[in-house]
């Protein structure tokens, strides 16, 4: 029977590509939905367990949002006094409060890493964002030359590298979280404020400022049971801080309905092509059924039971919408990856850790659906076709 379905494939080499491509096509186009939504969503949901605060204090005259401060790693040279991190601490609610430093590196320099990147500088005393994070080693002792990498670094620890013409010592990684995080640069709050101070082509501080009494972001945990949102509508109308609040939950939350309504969109395009290609499959599979009668005909008197001739023409539709899956799937695996960093850095939208393995469950998936496509497309035809007598078959169709 193997043997059969085979040369009856390779017989109708042009037909049979025809089917291939066509659910090639519906496979690769729903793996890699599916991959990047999948991973996507990932991202944003680790990013909400990994972030560790609730909220984020920032200058209220800040050109950069929340949502660029929490989900890119671009440099943002905002700050404002130091005394903001004591205003808030002594808010109701607030659990526990760290500020940070932004600074950056600079792009092309012989001495850095050529890129602009930016540079958080941490209070080892107060953080309670990065403990969470290391893979590699605590950061009890911190000096004043160790930096931390975030998590698209890896195998950089015990690397020396420059930042900012300094030497610096690289003692830990970051687990990856699918924020900015992942491609910024962490030291102690005080080394940040010496290096952008003293830094000869680095102009960010406000004029006649001091670094030692600027901060660029405070990281907020509120008590148990405290809702973020009510309290960022708190802060920013009624604390007379000067400075914004931005809920970490909030941003998340507004990110999963955009995904999810893109999704959505998706998922009813993709539905309706499938649609489309069952019924040209259902179409190729009647015409192959119909063109074969005589054959089948034969078959039957030859002594091939009708149970034979279902499996016939089951099999060989299996088989071209098993190859057909297997190329989109492959075809998607390699798609899936620039496909989704295109949309993270249009969208500026975090991302999980792409991982081979993912995408090959995504694509198994794939390869299952075409199988299963091909099932439901040629069972009508397979029955019909086990169903005619050797006599009639003979008499109705012609052998090709």
């Amino acid at each position: 029977m193997g043997k059969l379905i085979w040369r009856n494939i390779t017989r109708r080499r042009s037909q049979s590509l025809l089917t291939i491509v066509i659910t090639a096509i519906t496979v690769m186009i729903f793996v890699v939905m599916m991959g990047v939504f999948v991973t996507m969503n990932t991202g944003l949901r680790t990013s909400k367990e990994r972030l560790g605060a609730d909220a984020l204090i920032i200058p209220k005259s800040a050109d950069a949002s929340g949502y660029e401060l929490l989900y890119t790693a671009n440099p943002e040279n905002e700050y404002m006094p130091a005394e903001v991190t004591e205003q808030v601490a002594a808010l109701d609610g607030v659990a526990m409060v760290s500020p940070q430093f932004f600074s950056q590196t600079l792009y092309g320099s012989c001495c850095d890493f050529g890129l602009e990147m930016r540079v958080t500088g941490f209070d080892p005393e107060t953080d309670f964002i990065l403990k969470a994070q290391m893979n590699k080693k605590e950061y009890e002792n911190l000096k004043d030359n160790d930096i931390i990498l975030g998590g698209e670094f890896t195998n950089f620890v015990g690397v020396k590298a420059k930042i900012l013409g300094e030497p610096m010592n690289v003692v830990g990684e970051l687990y990856p979280t699918g924020t900015g995080m992942d491609k910024t640069i962490f030291m102690s709050i005080d080394k940040a404020r010496e290096l952008t101070e003293n830094a000869e082509n680095l102009n960010t501080l406000p004029e006649g400022a001091r670094a030692e009494d600027l901060i660029s972001a405070v990281m907020v945990k509120l008590d148990e049971g405290v809702d973020p949102a009510k309290f960022e509508s708190q802060f920013n109308y009624f604390s007379g801080i000067d400075a914004q609040c931005i809920a970490t939950n909030t941003t998340i939350a507004t990110l999963q309905g955009q995904l999810s309504a893109t999704a959505k969109i998706m998922f009813i395009l993709w539905v309706s092509m499938l649609v489309v290609t069952v019924l040209a499959l259902i179409g190729r599979f009647n015409a192959l059924a119909k063109d074969r009668k005589k054959e089948i005909g034969l078959l039957r008197a030859i002594g091939v039971q009708k149970k034979g001739v279902f499996a016939l023409v089951i099999g060989e539709a299996c088989a071209l919408v098993l190859a057909g899956g297997v190329l989109g799937s492959a075809a998607a695996c390699l798609l899936i990856k620039p496909v989704m960093t295109l949309i993270t850095e249009t969208f500026q939208i975090p991302s999980s850790v792409w991982s081979w393995g993912l995408t090959l469950a995504t694509a198994l998936g794939g390869i299952v659906l075409a199988v299963l496509v091909g099932f439901i497309a040629s069972l009508r035809p397979a029955l019909r076709s086990a169903s005619l007598e050797p006599q009639t078959a003979i008499t109705q169709g012609e052998v090709n």
